[in-house]
């Protein structure tokens, strides 16, 4: 994909860290990386001590589905899940036909992230 369409390539990971952005569904996790994967037909998209992947999914397309919500634009229409079954750590999506997974390195699950963000510093 990224040597025969590498607009479109380069375009679902823009599309993708757009969307994580937008919708905090990452927020509290920190070592947010990215890379080509299988030769440059996928995006790996990868945090750590952040939600489990498959949270991470559901709450992006939850907001992408939402009229309002923050990462509407750059999904609506261009995502959907992937086929492959999600669990703690992996789960995967579809970003204009280009295949993204999203990888959870030592995940603590989006309720700890929230207590964790909650917590005065000090």
């Amino acid at each position: 994909m990224r040597q025969t369409d590498p607009a479109r390539y380069y375009e679902a990971l823009g599309r993708t860290l757009a969307a994580l952005r937008e919708s905090q569904v990452l927020n509290g996790a920190h070592s947010l990386d990215w890379w080509p994967g299988l030769g440059g037909t996928t995006w790996e998209v990868e945090w750590q001590e952040g939600p489990y992947a498959h949270e991470a999914v559901d709450a992006l397309l939850r907001a992408v589905s939402d009229e309002e919500g923050p990462a509407r634009h750059p999904l609506h229409g261009l995502v959907r899940e992937g086929d492959a079954d999600p669990d703690r750590h992996y789960a995967h999506l579809v970003v204009r036909d280009v295949p993204v997974t999203l990888r959870a390195l030592t995940p603590v699950g989006g309720r700890e992230v929230l207590r964790r963000m909650a917590q005065p510093l000090g």
